[in-house]
């Protein structure tokens, strides 16, 4: 078995006392399973899969739960293992068969709209939300981990973020995500400091919002991503958009608003309580 190191069994004991109160945590039972491989606890790893697929299953994410069971049927000698894979295919299949009948029905939902493309579109928008958040509180968390392996904050300040982090990532409605807004909520003494430390490391310039009609570079980006992932267009210029991000060490992130937005983007480091005001306008 390989022999975890400090930073791994720190990590492994924070989530298993996530755990202890969440026993349902997605995120957590997601960390923990990768964890438990990586150190050879195939036990512990076995038994965090067959949780996660439960709990994927209660998300009804179901693509995710086959992925899930499909590392689980490599250990069909073990039963727990086969029925949670059985689980899976049952609540697959019987959503298959939901999907095939549900559109001859009229149910209230068909009734209530004003057609049933209202109702995809809906959920359409409710899955992209999840995703979204999911996507932000991964990026959030290593970003709080970062802060607290360079001793920029207080170990028990990364700790209460990270858990306010693992209880609210999923939302069917767009809210803000970001550990740096969480941070300045909770403890506003300590926000500059850490901007300072955050500006120097990513070396982006900061903006004063305050002074852009963001309104004018609304369109480059939907609300939702905006809202969730707290990145805001505040200005184009020519055929390129500035953007204020409350995350400047996520370069992932950067990348993604390039792409959706289909244009050259330049990122600038906002104050988080100032971002907030600017986001309300979109």
């Amino acid at each position: 078995m390989a022999e975890p190191d400090a930073k791994m069994t720190e990590a492994i004991a924070f989530f298993e006392q996530m755990l202890q109160t969440m026993p349902d945590d997605r995120t957590s039972l997601e960390f923990l399973s990768v964890a438990y491989e990586q150190t050879g606890q195939t036990d512990k790893y076995l038994e965090c899969l067959i949780r996660l697929a439960d709990c994927l299953l209660n998300e009804k994410d179901f693509d995710n739960a086959q992925s899930i069971a499909m590392r689980l049927s490599a250990f069909a000698d073990y039963a727990q293992a086969r029925a949670a894979v059985e689980r899976v295919t049952e609540c697959v299949q019987q959503q298959i068969l939901k999907e095939t009948l549900e559109p001859s029905k009229g149910g209230v939902l068909s009734k209530q709209s004003s057609g049933a493309s209202d109702v995809g579109m809906y959920q359409e928008a409710g899955l992209e939300v999840q995703a979204l958040s999911r996507a932000a509180s991964a990026a959030e968390m290593e970003l709080v981990w970062y802060w607290k392996e360079r001793n920029l904050l207080p170990k028990e300040v990364c700790m209460d973020i990270l858990h306010i982090l693992t209880e609210n990532q999923v939302s069917d409605h767009p809210v803000l995500i970001s550990a740096l807004a969480l941070l300045d909520e909770q403890h506003p003494e300590l926000t500059e400091r850490l901007m300072e430390e955050m500006q120097r490391v990513s070396e982006m310039p900061p903006i004063p919002l305050e002074l852009f009609d963001v309104q004018a570079a609304a369109e480059v980006l939907s609300p939702v991503f905006v809202h969730v992932r707290g990145v805001l267009p505040f200005a184009l210029l020519g055929g390129e958009a500035l953007v204020a991000v409350l995350n400047p060490l996520n370069k992932a992130l950067q990348d993604e608003v390039t792409a959706r937005a289909g244009k050259p983007c330049h990122f600038f480091f906002a104050h988080p309580r100032v971002w907030q005001e600017a986001a309300k306008k979109v």
